[in-house]
């Protein structure tokens, strides 16, 4: 069928939306785990694709956790 089409924003502001309601309510340390998984995920051989996209998608990662009430 045909694919919802939507701006890069405003996925990303739904995938956000997403994360901190999966967050909520989870401890501090599980939240660190979560993270730390993350970031491990990106920058190994499945993130995407060259250095450059791995470290901004990294950085964005850590600015959420940053935003993160916990």
């Amino acid at each position: 069928g045909q694919g919802v089409v939507m701006s890069n924003q405003a996925q990303i502001d739904a995938l956000e939306h997403l994360l901190m309601a999966v967050l909520e309510g989870q401890t501090t340390l599980d939240i660190e785990r979560i993270f730390e998984k993350a970031q491990g995920s990106i920058m190994g051989s499945a993130g995407p694709g060259g250095t450059t996209q791995k470290t901004q998608a990294y950085d964005y990662l850590r600015h959420i956790r940053t935003n993160l009430n916990h």
